[in-house]
């Protein structure tokens, strides 16, 4: 239901920070919330958590990038418990404050963020499809839309400078294996044209668009060759 979708999605976007200070609730009637619910609300506060410390740059040992798949599984999680327990969306926020509170304020923060991370990886894997790993094509049209992107806001930035220089290295390995398969160097450039198209298509399709890509894997693709000595 696109209102429960859109009234959740704003959950995702309070930070753990905020949630944990929130004062404690009080919570109306609880008798149709289930352990299932409980142990969901308790995966998406964990998803919170992580992809918080991920986005300020941090990694945390045992847990995948969570920033798309974790905020799905969010949204989903929100809706699921609001339908299956009859509750509202404030309630349905509290209940997750209180899960992040919980995990935040433990004897061991850390060791009970990582007691979560196979049960609750285990419920994103069966709910949330995993994301799509781009080949070199693609992700030369990733990074070079996202150099449009950044360019139009900042201008040529040292970070802009940084997705040109990925856009251009990872298309010119793409178009040198093209060229190694037998194809022409104009074929080889319109199929990368092509491929910078659909990318532009997919952004706007209401399917996930580029967000449904592993991002990170165009960065393992731009890696220097070891085998070459500079």
């Amino acid at each position: 239901m696109p209102m429960h979708i859109l009234t959740v999605l704003s959950l995702f976007a309070l930070t753990p920070a905020a949630l944990a200070q929130s004062a404690a609730p009080v919570l109306p009637d609880l008798s149709r919330l289930t352990d299932d619910h409980r142990a969901m609300l308790r995966c998406g506060a964990a998803f919170a958590i992580v992809a918080t410390t991920q986005a300020n740059g941090e990694s945390l040992a045992g847990w995948p990038p969570l920033s798309v798949r974790g905020k799905h599984y969010f949204i989903d999680a929100g809706v699921a418990v609001m339908q299956g327990a009859a509750l509202d969306r404030i309630t349905v926020r509290d209940l997750i404050a209180a899960d992040v509170r919980a995990l935040q304020t433990a004897a061991d923060p850390d060791a009970a963020l990582a007691a979560l991370a196979k049960p609750c990886l285990a419920q994103l894997d069966a709910t949330v499809p995993p994301l799509t790993k781009p080949g070199l094509r693609q992700c030369a049209a990733i990074m070079a839309l996202a150099y449009d992107e950044l360019y139009a806001r900042e201008g040529l930035s040292a970070a802009a400078r940084d997705l040109k220089t990925l856009a251009s290295v990872l298309a010119a390995r793409e178009r040198e294996a093209l060229l190694a398969q037998g194809q022409t160097g104009d074929a080889a450039d319109r199929a990368l044209a092509q491929a910078r198209d659909a990318l532009v298509t997919e952004a706007g399709d209401g399917k996930g668009g580029i967000d449904k890509y592993e991002i990170a894997h165009c960065y393992e693709l731009a890696k220097p060759d070891e085998k070459k000595h500079y």
